[in-house]
């Protein structure tokens, strides 16, 4: 019983429009997705705040949500640090060229590249949503961040060829997340770090628990620090890891892993939130997608997140998005 008030005193922080619920719901969205249901091109809205807003309070109308979360695409706090990508009308923006270790610098990224536009983007959704509705602001994990700067290949070579290096590269990483950690916390949001690189089925346990839970415990500890929460999301498999999650404690955990639900028994006091297939979204029916939310709805310890578990594709189909969020009342 302490555990879940544990859990139930978190939720009523974290969600204070939704105190007592056992559960809230929210789909996570990027840039893609919004574009896709503004009917714009992709390039134009994930480097314009003033679009990016119009895209998520119009994705929050029509899904009913719960909470949002400022998501334009992974690559943001890679740009801010130096890479160049090439952007696109109808996909996310790639790289064109990486940064060499040695052009890792420290930089305050949460005034470059495109973040200022993500808040921009948040303040205008904090202005619309009101002060009590809960507003994630996405940023990556170092170890992802850095493989995104360095190129994923050649950064997760080094964990063989010469680890020194690739702490040393992780520590720079770091060090500027840890400034854009405080910075949206100052400017009254949530920072909900995410993982795509750090997925247990791509570099395991073993790699997981050296060169990403180190930096994320980081993160979290000043996120704590300064009075907000500890919020991860890790892509793919989460399997490999449960030992290393529950060391860390986060307060809110988003997964897709459906092989993991018996991690919640590891984790009394973290709030779920998830999982439900993004593919089911696009090459779902309203009877798959019905039976995958009540899946989580049965699994998920309450009060959770009901949510995709990961961000909805492009061209997700908003009424099946619709049959997820009536899966069920509170």
């Amino acid at each position: 019983m302490k555990s879940r008030n544990i859990r139930r005193d978190k939720f009523d922080r974290l969600f204070p429009l939704h105190r007592g619920k056992r559960f809230i719901r929210g789909p996570m969205i990027a840039a893609d997705h919004l574009a896709f249901l503004l009917g714009k091109p992709l390039d134009e809205v994930c480097r314009d705040g003033k679009l990016l807003a119009e895209g998520i309070l119009r994705a929050q109308e029509l899904y009913q949500s719960d909470m949002v979360i400022v998501f334009a695409d992974v690559a943001v706090e890679a740009e801010a640090m130096g890479v160049e990508l090439e952007y696109f009308s109808k996909g996310n923006p790639q790289p064109i060229r990486h940064l060499r270790p040695d052009e890792i610098k420290r930089a305050d990224i949460a005034s470059s590249g495109r973040l200022p536009e993500l808040f921009r983007a948040a303040v205008i959704c904090r202005k619309k949503l009101g002060s009590g509705f809960t507003i994630f602001f996405s940023m990556k994990d170092s170890l992802s961040l850095t493989a995104m700067v360095m190129g994923t290949e050649d950064f997760l070579t080094l964990f063989i060829s010469d680890p020194d290096e690739a702490l040393r590269l992780l520590k720079i990483s770091c060090e500027n997340q840890l400034e854009l950690v405080a910075t949206i916390i100052r400017a009254g949001f949530i920072p909900l770090v995410g993982a795509p690189i750090a997925s247990g089925g791509l570099i395991g346990g073993r790699y997981f628990e050296k060169f990403a839970e180190p930096f994320i415990e980081k993160l979290f500890a000043l996120a704590r620090e300064m009075g907000s929460f500890a919020c991860l999301h890790i892509c793919g498999s989460v399997v490999e890891l449960m030992e290393r999650l529950a060391i860390l404690k986060p307060d809110l955990l988003s997964i897709e892993d459906a092989k993991a639900v018996s991690m919640w028994g590891m984790l009394p006091d973290t709030i779920p939130m998830g999982y439900v297939s993004t593919d089911l979204f696009v090459y779902g029916d309203a009877f798959s997608l019905k039976k995958a939310a009540d899946e989580c709805l049965r699994t998920l310890p309450e009060p959770f997140v009901l949510s995709a578990g990961c961000d909805l594709p492009m061209k997700a189909d908003p009424n099946l998005v619709k049959i997820m969020m009536c899966a069920a009342t509170n």
